[in-house]
């Protein structure tokens, strides 16, 4: 190959390498205003965090590639149920520890043996 063609190659490469990055690239997202709370309502502390539910944990977070019908017809222990949702994890599935212990207490009370 020439010279010339070798750089043609070199430069449409290029091109085409930013042209994927650009479309890849995010837009800065908007932040919503911050929602007020009616004086009548109180607000947490800043050190105080809302309950998690184990239930909208299974609907939200392992539904995203199965469905909940899997856990339900399932009877397992507590430490079987952090087996499988351990290993969950590392297939991708996107929980804190924090969410990840209430999604196992949820799942052993109400899908337990």
């Amino acid at each position: 190959m020439s010279k010339i063609g070798a750089m043609g190659l070199l430069v449409a490469t290029g091109l085409v390498i930013v042209m994927v990055l650009a479309a890849c690239g995010s837009s800065p997202t908007q932040v919503p205003p911050a929602a007020t709370v009616p004086a009548s309502q109180p607000t947490l502390a800043p050190t105080q965090a809302p309950a998690l539910d184990g239930a909208m944990l299974l609907e939200t977070r392992c539904s995203a590639c199965h469905t909940p019908d899997r856990a339900k017809q399932s009877k397992l222990t507590n430490e079987q149920w952090d087996q499988i949702v351990t290993l969950m994890i590392t297939k991708g599935a996107r929980l804190t520890d924090a969410e990840k212990t209430a999604l196992v207490e949820y799942l052993a009370k109400t899908y337990g043996p």
